[in-house]
């Protein structure tokens, strides 16, 4: 039986850049990087915050990530979650990180709950924005 998420891996086309944005602009923590002798691999980072972890690849002939589609299967982007969006957002903006959707709040006018056990609000809405990290990833923050 599946215990928990253990990490997310990335491919980045920088390893220096990418660990920069992750640690300066999300605010995680580097806590292990690794030389790698597996085939097309150079070199591994992992940052962390909380218990939750990314693993940072750094590849032989990297290639940027493409302009997101919502149709193709995969991973469409990257959630955290915020106490203070607007916060979150002043610090990006400052930081000049591309901003791919500004701030905007989710609420029944775009979801409708089906089912779940989550308790989410849709009156108030979810409070949220979508950046881009230095490979043009998409990284969402999130206020509940």
């Amino acid at each position: 039986m599946i215990k928990k998420v253990d990490h997310i891996a990335i491919t980045v086309t920088d390893l220096e850049r990418s660990v920069e944005f992750y640690t300066k602009a999300l605010g995680m923590k580097e806590v292990m990087r690794w030389k790698s002798k597996i085939p097309g691999i150079k070199e591994i980072a992992f940052v962390r915050i909380g218990t939750d972890m990314l693993e940072l690849l750094s590849v032989e002939n990297p290639k940027k990530s493409k302009e997101e589609d919502t149709a193709q299967a995969g991973v469409k982007h990257l959630c955290f979650e915020v106490n203070d969006i607007e916060k979150e957002i002043e610090k990006m903006k400052k930081m000049k990180i591309p901003v791919i959707q500004d701030f905007h709040i989710l609420n029944e006018e775009h979801l409708t709950t089906v089912s779940g056990t989550l308790k989410v609000d849709l009156k108030k809405g979810l409070k949220r924005a979508v950046f881009a990290d230095p490979d043009g990833i998409p990284i969402e923050l999130l206020q509940w």
